[in-house]
């Protein structure tokens, strides 16, 4: 059961990622900036990568591994590091250059979970 729902959820992040990074590159267009509204959705979808690493975690102690582990194991903790090094880099700038860092931060996001799912 946990399986089916770490593997799904993954899918759901993926989405969210790519959700987040079109709503930055929206806001970086309209008003340069981003709102304060995909903030806190990038933060939600950062918290929401530590509920699927703590899923992995119980299938790791279930004794269940994916085919390819260390691959598995490197993108999804890289995709748990790109948001909040996007917020990091994001923080030190201003205006157009915070929404490309999240906005990007939010599609290597969606891309490293995706190749994590793609090795399982």
């Amino acid at each position: 059961m946990i399986f089916s729902l770490h593997e799904k959820f993954a899918v759901v992040l993926i989405l969210l990622g790519l959700v987040g990074a079109a709503w930055c590159f929206i806001d970086l267009r309209r008003q340069g900036s981003p709102s304060g509204g995909v903030r806190a959705f990038l933060i939600l979808c950062w918290g929401l990568v530590l509920i699927q690493d703590i899923l992995g975690l119980l299938l790791l102690a279930e004794g269940r591994r994916p085919s390819n582990f260390f691959l598995h194991i490197m993108y999804g903790a890289l995709s748990a590091l790109c948001l909040p090094v996007a917020w990091i880099l994001s923080s030190r700038s201003q205006g157009r250059h915070e929404a490309i860092y999240l906005g990007l931060g939010s599609l290597l996001f969606a891309g490293l979970t995706f190749r994590a799912l793609a090795v399982a």
